[in-house]
């Protein structure tokens, strides 16, 4: 296994393992190896099967999931701030992104920016912002446009105590007249040096860490999947995480 990735999940006959390898979320439990897991056993191949052999932090990220909070990428030029951002979502448990692309056929994310990340992520494809932003109101979001305006909101300023999507449009036009038309309102997030504003990619992720963050704190809990969903996204996650492990080789 190459030193620098993270040890993953593997499946197997327990042997004798360096106890550091087994740290952090991808490893298996100490209860599994030693044999004291009091969890029914089940079939091999299912999910509940993979799911047993999961840490506890693992299985965390599921229960963090959040489905009231999301993302909308509007023709972004660059396919690498795309995937930057899918990244960036992905990682402060956002369950779903929605993308608008910039011309047909463009790849939603290049694998070694995002780091697999787009696999664990419903990606929703729009043709246009305006479209994308109308659907989620109807669906009981608000949709908040980051943009450069005398009347944007500080980022910080985002209510959080209802379901919200953050647009982030094209890195030199912006979004469209349409699509600002079509947003609830607009925001900006604060600059103190002498460039007038932030890389896409790293203004998204200013602005979803905030609004995640102040989103767990009005819920009182880390996510907000219905049960239904969650189960599903479970037997997701841990059959794709069977999967990657896979690629790691037997210890002989």
């Amino acid at each position: 296994m190459s030193r620098r990735r993270p040890p993953r999940p593997w499946v197997g006959t327990a042997r004798r393992v360096d106890p550091s390898e087994l740290a952090g979320p991808r490893g298996l439990t100490e209860e599994v190896l030693r044999g004291e897991d009091d969890d029914a056993p089940a079939p091999p191949g299912t999910p509940g099967f993979y799911w047993r052999l999961l840490t506890p932090e693992r299985k965390a990220v599921v229960d963090a999931r959040l489905r009231s909070v999301t993302v909308v990428l509007d023709r972004l030029l660059d396919p690498h701030n795309t995937a930057a951002i899918l990244r960036t979502a992905e990682g402060l448990g956002i369950a779903k992104a929605h993308v608008v692309p910039h011309e047909a056929g463009d790849s939603v994310a290049h694998r070694r920016v995002t780091q697999d990340a787009h696999k664990w992520l419903d990606v929703e494809m729009h043709p246009s912002g305006a479209r994308a932003a109308a659907l989620l109101r109807l669906a009981g979001y608000e949709v908040w446009a980051g943009h450069l305006a005398p009347d944007a909101r500080l980022h910080t300023e985002v209510p959080a105590d209802r379901p919200v999507a953050l647009l982030f449009g094209n890195e030199h036009e912006g979004p469209s007249p349409e699509t600002l038309a079509a947003c609830t309102g607009v925001f900006r997030i604060p600059m103190a040096g002498f460039t007038q504003s932030f890389n896409v990619s790293v203004a998204a992720a200013i602005a979803l860490a905030h609004l995640t963050s102040a989103r767990r704190r009005s819920l009182g809990k880390p996510g907000d999947l219905p049960e239904e969903e969650r189960v599903q996204l479970r037997d997701r996650f841990t059959l794709l995480a069977a999967r990657l492990a896979r690629r790691v080789k037997p210890r002989r």
